[in-house]
């Protein structure tokens, strides 16, 4: 997935900055773990503390991953939230300035959604769901050479008892393969 945003990340304690991050990337992990994109070797800190991810288009959420000592939104302890420029992620004793930015050397894009914009494990939401199908549904014919006579059941017209049509397939076909490569990570 193409992603027109930079999200920079001010680490600090008490004030003063430790470091600055840049990320484009779509997930950023938190923690103690020492392979976390944002590494605190600090006690008070879980391994796996905190997880700021982006969907299509959308947001950028920040969840807490069972940490024992919580993460906070601009002082307010939160299991998920929305996060917007210049809001505080408060990990123990260790603060994160948020800033996110538009990305001036990205592609401009009109705000649909096309298959090629997939390259990974996605969260969509109603709407971008309903473009994406949409998109799919034009395209079919011109995977068949034109538009699928009432007779041609290759692609599934979705009133005969063929089965379910192409969009619906290639849909839960990509679902299932997120499913098995998620868990193939996981397990």
């Amino acid at each position: 997935m193409r992603n027109d945003q930079v999200m920079k990340i001010e680490l600090a304690i008490k004030d003063n900055i430790l470091k600055t991050y840049a990320f484009t990337q779509d997930v950023v992990e938190i923690g103690r773990i020492p392979s976390a994109d944002i590494f605190i070797d600090n006690s008070g800190i879980s391994r796996q503390h905190t997880r700021i991810e982006r969907s299509i288009g959308g947001p950028y959420i920040v969840k807490d991953m069972g940490s024992t000592n919580g993460t906070f939104l601009n002082d307010m302890q939160i299991n998920e939230a929305t996060l917007k420029s210049n809001d505080v992620i408060n990990l123990g004793k260790f603060s994160m300035r948020v800033t996110i930015e538009t990305d001036n050397q990205s592609k401009n894009h009109s705000g649909s959604v096309s298959p090629d914009d997939f390259d990974g494990t996605t969260v969509l939401s109603v709407e971008q769901m309903a473009q994406l199908r949409a998109g799919i549904e034009n395209d079919q014919p011109a995977i068949s050479g034109g538009k699928p006579s009432p007779s041609d059941t290759r692609f599934g017209s979705g009133t005969e008892n063929s089965g379910m049509p192409l969009s619906q397939l290639i849909l839960w076909g990509g679902v299932i393969l997120a499913v098995i490569i998620v868990g193939f990570f996981y397990f």
